[in-house]
């Protein structure tokens, strides 16, 4: 797992580009998967959206759910213009009361953490009985035929054009941390050490996406 201090610093480098380059390099797809993970969490109460960054999250929400935006990186967090709160500081130390949420969400987040497990941990604590924890991100591609698509497009393509621009470092991060990373299922075996119940994966057909969510009961 990347050290989280790397991680923020890639991360303040993009703020401005990285929720448009989410959707152009997803070809739109990134939309439909956040809608999908709003689609799993709890419908009403205070949801925590874990790695927050510009909320585009809340963003994409259309229903009267209270949100806290927590995010790691301080210029992610001065462009979150969203109608919740937001606060500075790490998933793998949350600094909620126990029983404080409905829901805890993250989209992209998981595989820029320097413990999952620490993080699981942290959202059970936080979150109240019967909670959700819901988390969408990008893993490895192993299906045949599509992981060689998905190879050439996500780990050559994509790096090569932002090569030629000052983001070149941060997009060779965000490759290589999708190539590193656990499966959907060793991430839901995690959640289900943590402590959740009913934990499920959600795999989409377009390439690399998942969501793996669960209960507090």
């Amino acid at each position: 797992m990347p050290d989280e201090e790397h991680a923020r610093v890639v991360f303040s480098k993009i703020p401005r580009i990285y929720d448009r380059m989410n959707t152009l390099m997803s070809m739109g797809m990134d939309i439909f998967w956040r809608l999908e993970l709003l689609s799993l969490s709890p419908k009403d109460g205070l949801i925590l959206d874990v790695g927050t960054g510009t909320g585009k999250l809340e963003s994409l929400d259309s229903s009267q759910r209270s949100f806290v935006g927590l995010d790691v990186t301080r210029e992610m967090i001065e462009l979150n213009r969203n109608r919740g709160m937001t606060v500075l500081a790490s998933a793998t130390s949350l600094p909620f009361k126990e029983g404080s949420f409905s829901g805890v969400i993250s989209a992209f987040v998981l595989r820029n953490l320097p413990s999952t497990e620490k993080y699981f941990s942290e959202a059970f604590l936080v979150l109240k009985k019967g909670g959700v924890m819901a988390n969408l991100d990008a893993f490895p591609e192993r299906r045949p035929l599509v992981s060689e698509f998905f190879s050439l497009y996500f780990y050559r393509f994509i790096p090569r054009i932002m090569g030629v621009t000052r983001y070149a470092e941060s997009y060779e991060y965000l490759a290589q941390s999708v190539r590193d990373f656990k499966t959907p299922e060793k991430v839901a075996e995690e959640m289900s050490r943590a402590g959740f119940s009913d934990v499920k994966v959600r795999k989409f057909i377009s390439p690399s996406a998942a969501i793996v969510y669960g209960r507090k009961e």
